[in-house]
């Protein structure tokens, strides 16, 4: 072999380690890329199970159950060169330098990509649900004073059909019918004034700039009530007295 054929050997022996190590480098640094993303996505993943828990919580509902099985943690997990110890989540380390990576690589980022998404999506659809429980119970798009003539006005029909209830009962009303002309509406009033807190009040109050919670302004319109009140013993009385 001539010693200008030898150098050519050795300068391509050369060019193929660089590109095999640059091929490694690039292959070890995508791998921690990806291990860096993965933990990101956990700690998203924890943050937003904390903050769903916490909102059930205080909605009273049951917090659904978001923990993976093992089996499938441990698969995933393993897809990354991850594992999983009494701590946490940690690397898994390997004395050998580290492979090229497989064909399926691509796949992993779509679906590292596809998990942030649906964590913003999550975010999305927490504020939505927070925004949603901070408005009224009963209707909360429609106007306050549209869920107080329909609880006030519950009320009052309740009241009058057991006035009628009461008329057809007694046939006529007897000595009694003045007191169940004025007393029944009035209940009626009291109860829907309570009901119509009920309805206008939020389930979660309204937080100000720095994450305290504001003291809800809940409207009652006691004067609706009453008006309706009164119109319920007119219109009793005209039954009970004059038809």
């Amino acid at each position: 072999m001539s010693l200008s054929a030898y150098d050519d050997l050795v300068h391509e022996l050369t060019r193929l380690d660089a590109d095999d190590a640059a091929s490694t480098a690039r292959a070890a640094k995508q791998l921690e890329r990806r291990r860096t993303a993965l933990r990101a996505v956990e700690n998203d993943l924890v943050e937003r199970s904390a903050r769903l828990a916490e909102l059930s919580s205080r909605l009273r509902y049951t917090a659904p159950n978001l923990t993976p099985a093992p089996d499938d943690l441990a698969d995933s997990l393993a897809a990354y060169g991850m594992a999983e110890d009494g701590d946490g989540i940690e690397a898994i380390e390997s004395a050998e330098p580290a492979p090229p990576m497989p064909p399926a690589e691509n796949e992993i980022d779509r679906e590292l990509t596809r998990a942030q998404r649906a964590l913003r999506e999550a975010d999305a659809a927490l504020a939505k649900t927070t925004r949603t429980a901070q408005r009224p119970t009963l209707l909360p798009g429609a106007h306050h004073v549209v869920r107080e003539i329909l609880v006030y006005g519950a009320c009052m029909i309740a009241c009058f059909a057991g006035q009628m209830l009461y008329l057809a009962a007694t046939n006529g009303g007897g000595e009694a019918a003045w007191w169940v002309t004025f007393l029944p509406p009035v209940m009626a009033a009291l109860v829907g004034y309570l009901l119509v807190g009920t309805a206008n009040r939020p389930r979660l109050p309204m937080l100000d700039r720095n994450g305290r919670p504001l003291k809800p302004v809940v409207p009652h319109n006691p004067r609706l009530g009453v008006t309706l009140a009164v119109c319920t013993m007119a219109l009793f009385a005209y039954f009970a007295f004059f038809a």
